[in-house]
């Protein structure tokens, strides 16, 4: 820590005794004095505990001489030493809370006199946003309130105001404070409350939505702060007034597009705004009122996504029908019989217009979120009259788009279900791959089907040949990917459907929308630079998209469609080769999320329950360790037992195997003696099975050794017999016998489908030595 107070303070010491010298200086060396206070943290050690005297003097003589400097700078004569100076006090004050607290009056008082002098529009928005960041850092500290707040907050408000009024490049940093101060301290901000909602009702006239729509932003956030002030009513009251003044003044906007201005004591029952009255020229009136409504609903979307302290009634009813208003407009007009010219200006305005009403309802999801259950059947209206009115506009299309992508990520299926089947396939035709394909060549009638035979090149069947790539651009054949914001927020909305409504979509529409997004990834992996269909460097957010809407096809995906998964991998696989590490990213992401699917996890095999001999041996194996004292293996002692369930298991398999082979034995006979009908029926056996059998004949036919091996007694019943050599000498065959003899006797049979006959068949004996052919 000493070590770093010591270079922290030989640092303040070079910076102020060489870069800040003088004012020449200061002009060329700002940026670096300004770089080396943010990166090496120089003025964070005041605080530190644990050091020496002598070093904790040094740094604070460093301090003082920094903050004399920095004092001299902001006081001195030319415009760069002041903003100098100004920009020094901010980093400083940032940097160091205990330096602020003690040289804060002081700072704030220079601060508010360089905004009362004529200085350069730099110096001046320098000194803004410093004494934004003092505001800031004032209300987190009580000590200061009474000091700087109460003292100096209401002299600010003033003096922003007026010079917003004299500077209009400075009216956007201007909005910015008085927005900050109502919402920080609105007790002290009511007395500037009239003058500030002037300011922005300037703003918001729509006279400068095109030419600065920053502007009017900003205009509108301060005018949303202002409603949560208070001041003669309380703050629920004044946001709503507002808000009411707002829809009646986007109303009055309507009805003057409309031709259908109120008239009487109807115009008395609206609330709206006092802003300048249109011109009596159409060609300028309705352009002003299709400005007017788009400042209007900045306000409205302000207004609702403003946080508020205390609990708001939102007129959500009125909202939407305003929106609805907005999005039947060129719908209305369309549908009207009058042939004034005013008319014709409406299409060439009705994008602004729909993309208003699009934000409204943006605005009213962010906001109430589950509040707008009840009402999303209106938005679902809304949506479907934009779509069907949009006039092939794109930036309405692409506004259409991310408001349907944000309603289904936020409801689902409770706003999927109110939208027409048409609206989404319409979507999914927006990011379908246009074909081009040429018109047919007319025969020349001059050229003979001889001479055309030898003109080109044919296969064995007769057919042309192509002769390379050249072929694909003589015909016209070609692919081509149009990259543009409509087929990226269409993307978007159909990854919004995959990800939360998949089974909304019909097993058709999956099928297209599969095999479209694949063709387009796939054309992109393929494209080259002289290609179509090349891809680009700025084509990386689509190829994102595109891997992201393959991804949730995988893992949401329809019984009845075709799989999909080969292809997705393959593309996967070679995104990981992408020159885009976002890409890469996120192919890498997809095939972490596939292989689960590929390979499956089973769940955790049970262990095999331990017969009673296992148990007994395991209790026996202590006692055998006991006896002998020396160690042996649970595994060692269990073996002889498992060598005597494998003998067992394959003696099993053996009579099994003898069993089959018996049988065929006896139904190849059967099938060569006149009496193998009644054979068939005394055995139960169907067509079925004697062709089952016939195969199995040809199986026990391959196997030579085993037969000649076995031996066949004398048969009692309708079988024929054979007779076959038997050695009794061997005790092997006699044990076996008798032991099978014994199974009989006591009515022990394995083969359950043959009840009736199984006295009647025979026994089969294994005879001779054990090889590797047994």
């Amino acid at each position: 820590m000493e070590a770093n107070v010591l270079r922290a303070e030989r640092t303040l010491s070079l910076l102020t005794s060489t870069y800040l010298a003088n004012a020449d200086a200061v002009k060329a060396n700002i940026g670096l004095v300004v770089d080396a206070v943010l990166s090496q943290n120089l003025l964070a050690y005041i605080d530190a505990v644990d050091l020496s005297e002598d070093t904790t003097r040094r740094y604070a003589s460093a301090i003082h001489r920094w903050l004399a400097r920095i004092n001299s700078l902001a006081t001195g004569k030319t415009s760069e030493s002041r903003m100098a100076g100004i920009l020094l006090m901010k980093h400083t004050a940032l940097q160091s809370p205990r330096t602020f607290t003690d040289n804060a009056s002081k700072w704030t008082i220079a601060l508010l006199n360089v905004l009362g002098k004529a200085e350069a529009t730099p110096v001046l928005m320098a000194t803004l946003q410093t004494l934004l960041a003092f505001i800031d850092s004032v209300r987190d500290v009580p000590v200061l309130h009474r000091e700087i707040a109460t003292a100096q907050v209401p002299r600010m408000n003033q003096a922003v105001l007026s010079l917003a009024d004299k500077n209009i490049d400075l009216v956007g940093q201007a909005l910015d404070v008085l927005a900050y101060s109502a919402t920080w301290f609105p007790t002290l901000f009511r007395p500037s409350i009239d003058k500030t909602e002037g300011l922005c009702l300037r703003f918001l006239d729509g006279s400068g939505i095109r030419s600065d729509p920053e502007q009017c932003k900003r205009a509108a956030k301060c005018m949303a702060s202002l409603c949560l002030v208070g001041g003669k009513s309380s703050a629920e009251e004044r946001w709503f007034y507002c808000i009411q003044q707002a829809m009646g003044t986007i109303n009055r906007c309507v009805d003057h597009i409309m031709c259908t201005d109120t008239v009487g004591g109807e115009e008395k029952l609206q609330r709206f705004f006092s802003f300048p009255d249109f011109a009596d020229d159409f060609a300028i009136s309705i352009p002003q009122a299709a400005d007017r409504i788009a400042a209007m609903v900045e306000l409205l979307v302000a207004m609702l996504v403003h946080p508020t302290h205390v609990d708001i009634s939102v007129p959500i009813n009125e909202l939407l029908q305003t929106a609805s208003d907005l999005a039947m407009i060129p719908m209305r007009i369309a549908n009207s019989r009058s042939s004034r010219a005013e008319f014709d200006l409406v299409p060439l305005l009705s994008p602004q217009i729909q993309r208003a009403a699009i934000r409204i309802m943006a605005a009213l999801a962010i906001s109430l979120g589950g509040h707008m259950y009840p009402f999303l059947s209106m938005v679902a209206r809304a949506v479907i009259a934009i779509n069907v009115q949009h006039i092939q506009s794109p930036t309405t299309q692409v506004a259409l788009h991310c408001l349907m992508q944000l309603y289904i990520e936020k409801y689902g299926y409770g706003f999927i279900v109110h939208l027409p089947y048409e609206i989404i396939s319409s979507a999914v035709d927006d990011i379908c791959v246009h074909r081009k394909i040429s018109a047919p060549v007319a025969p020349d009638p001059k050229i003979t089907p001889a001479s055309s035979s030898h003109s080109k090149k044919r296969n064995g069947n007769g057919k042309p040949r192509a002769s390379g790539y050249g072929e694909a651009d003589v015909t016209g054949d070609t692919s081509r990917i149009h990259w543009t914001d409509v087929a990226y927020a269409t993307l978007k909305t159909v990854l919004a459907l995959l990800r939360h409504t998949p089974t909304i979509l019909s097993t058709s529409l999956r099928v297209k929308i599969d095999s479209q997004v694949l063709t387009l990834q796939m054309l992109d992996m393929i494209g080259g630079i002289d290609r179509p269909f090349a891809a680009r460097q700025s084509d990386t957010r689509y190829r994102v998209i595109l891997i992201q809407c393959l991804e949730a096809s995988i893992l949401s995906p329809d019984p009845w469609q075709k799989a999909i998964l080969p292809h997705v991998i393959s593309a996967m696989n070679a995104g990981l080769a992408d020159p885009s590490n976002e890409v890469r990213s996120v192919c890498q992401q997809a095939l972490i999320c596939i292989d689960p699917i590929v390979h499956s996890r089973l769940p955790a095999q049970q262990r095999r329950p331990d017969t009673e001999e296992n148990v007994e041996i395991e209790d026996q194996v202590p006692q055998m360790m006991r006896a002998t004292g020396s160690s042996v293996s649970i595994s060692a002692a269990l073996s002889s037992t498992h060598l005597n369930e494998k003998q067992t298991a394959t003696e099993v398999n053996v009579e099994s195997a003898i069993e089959t082979s018996k049988r065929f034995k006896h139904e190849d006979i059967s099938i060569e003696s006149p009496t193998a009908q009644l054979q068939q029926s005394e055995l139960g056996l169907t067509q079925s099975d004697a062709l089952l059998d016939s195969k199995q004949e040809r199986a026990v036919a391959e196997e030579p050794n085993i037969q000649r091996r076995t031996a066949k007694p004398a048969a009692v019943g309708p079988y024929p017999t054979s007779s076959y050599p038997m050695d009794n000498s061997s005790s092997r065959v006699a044990s076996v016998s008798q032991t099978r003899g014994t199974d009989k006797i006591s009515g022990n049979t394995e083969d359950t489908g043959y009840d009736d006959d199984d006295d009647d068949i025979p026994d089969i004996v294994m005879e001779g030595s054990d090889s590797e052919d047994d």
